[in-house]
């Protein structure tokens, strides 16, 4: 069960930051048609109701997070092997 625990924070870790990183990737792309002389509208909306849904998605995602890490922590900590950046 404990090894489970790692398992599944180390997992929503990484696709914490995959959703961190698709979201700045988006913001950039929102950011680099806004610079356009004449932005295409029907794209930008698209691009801000993905980028929406992205940060309602990783907002679940953080509160998992932030609910399991404690639990892994202790997991760790009892297996010896506890240090806040591995998790």
């Amino acid at each position: 069960m404990s090894n489970i625990i790692l398992q599944r924070t180390a997992t929503l870790v990484a696709h914490v930051k995959a959703l961190r990183s698709r979201k700045t990737a988006l913001e950039d792309q929102i950011d680099d048609e806004q610079a356009r002389p004449l932005p295409d509208t029907v794209r930008l909306r698209k691009l801000k109701t993905r980028k929406l849904a992205l940060r309602d998605r990783l907002r679940q995602q953080e509160q998992r997070l932030a609910r399991l890490k404690p639990l892994a922590g202790h997991v760790a900590a009892k297996q010896g092997d506890w240090h806040e950046s591995a998790i």
